[in-house]
């Protein structure tokens, strides 16, 4: 004891000082691992797998996807009817233009000029059918008396009618200059967008020469081929609808189908009319079209209650008893109200967990979920 005691009175304050902290520490974390530990177990024994759904099948039209180009059913390039300079030029590429508008003007005085002569044959012959006229009436009365010979009489009768003819070919003259004369102007033929211009300001502009091409969006259409073996079943029901990104669609206004098929793709060609004034399509966008083949029965769920694990895609199951248990399925496609075919991996009648992360959590919870989750991989 003896030679205990300065070893004890040496190192006595420090272990008991060392002593004095562990016991510190203890006492302080006491008090959290006596709360944190009940908490920790009620959270787990609180995991349920919240709202819960039957399925079952259900029938809807069965459907043939297919991708199809929209284009624009007016689109022309013009070109020039006479020859001539271009003296006015008011559009670009890509400038919206409205029908009637003027896109050019050709340079054509003598066409002009010829209007002008036209016009002046037309004023000379109602001059001379207004004095054959006049004419005509003046021996009529003396034919009544019988002052003037049948002779006479029947010269004049001539002599208006050829007025007439000739006022008439004047007039014919008139619309095929003033038409000749008209193709200085090129206007818009409807509404719509330059695509291309082919002229400069200062060209010469020859017959048969293309000036402008241009579209209008205000009517369009999407372009598909269909495979022959699908043709008979699309022909019978002629309906379909044009499928947007951001999930909507776009029913068809008519739907067309070529009677012939490619002799290269042994494809049938058809086409889908879409609405007037239809917004977010323009012509050369590719979309998908969905053909109707008829109706079927399948099973959908709500996409949210779909989990994906990596390369994996499952739902949680829910058992008679509570129990959550996870299931592999293979999954379709998604429909526009947000809910995803089942394929394969469930059947009518079972319930599905709609709340996948409160469902995991409940999942875990179980006991052998890691062997279980393990054994779905």
């Amino acid at each position: 004891m003896k030679n205990l005691m300065p070893v004890f009175s040496r190192h006595g304050i420090r272990l008991f000082g060392h002593r004095r902290s562990v016991l510190g520490t203890l006492l302080v974390c006491l008090p959290f691992l006596t709360c944190v530990a009940p908490d920790t177990a009620r959270g787990q024994a609180d995991n349920k797998p919240g709202a819960s759904v039957v399925v079952s099948l259900e029938k809807q039209t069965h459907e043939l996807l297919l991708e199809g180009t929209v284009e624009a059913v007016k689109q022309a390039t013009m070109s020039a009817q006479v020859s001539g300079q271009v003296v006015e030029l008011n559009f670009d590429v890509n400038d919206y233009v409205t029908k009637g508008q003027v896109l050019l003007r050709i340079k054509g005085e003598q066409r002009e000029a010829g209007v002008a002569l036209a016009k002046a044959g037309v004023d000379e012959a109602k001059a001379a059918l207004a004095q054959a006229s006049s004419e005509h009436a003046r021996l009529k009365q003396l034919f009544d008396k019988q002052m003037v010979t049948s002779a006479k009489m029947d010269a004049a009768v001539a002599a208006m009618s050829a007025a007439q003819a000739r006022l008439k070919a004047a007039q014919a003259q008139v619309s095929g200059a003033s038409e000749t004369a008209g193709d200085n102007v090129v206007k818009a033929p409807y509404s719509g967008y330059v695509l291309e211009r082919f002229v400069q300001l200062g060209e010469t502009a020859n017959i048969g020469h293309p000036i402008f091409s241009g579209m209008s969006l205000d009517e369009l259409r999407v372009m598909v081929t269909l495979p022959q073996s699908a043709e008979p079943v699309v022909r019978k029901h002629m309906e379909a609808r044009v499928l947007l990104a951001d999930g909507s669609s776009i029913p068809g206004a008519g739907v067309t189908l070529f009677p012939y098929a490619d002799k290269g793709t042994h494809t049938v060609g058809a086409r889908i009319k879409l609405p007037n004034e239809t917004k977010g399509l323009f012509p050369g966008m590719l979309v998908k079209v969905a053909f109707k083949l008829g109706e079927r029965e399948r099973l959908l769920i709500p996409a949210t209650a779909m989990v994906q694990r990596s390369e994996v895609t499952g739902i949680y199951l829910m058992g008679a008893q509570g129990q959550v248990s996870f299931r592999r399925v293979l999954a379709g496609r998604q429909d526009d109200k947000g809910r995803v075919e089942v394929l394969a991996g469930l059947v009518p009648g079972e319930r599905i967990a709609l709340d996948p992360v409160m469902a995991g959590l409940a999942f875990k919870a179980t006991p052998q979920a890691d062997d279980k989750e393990k054994g779905t991989h």
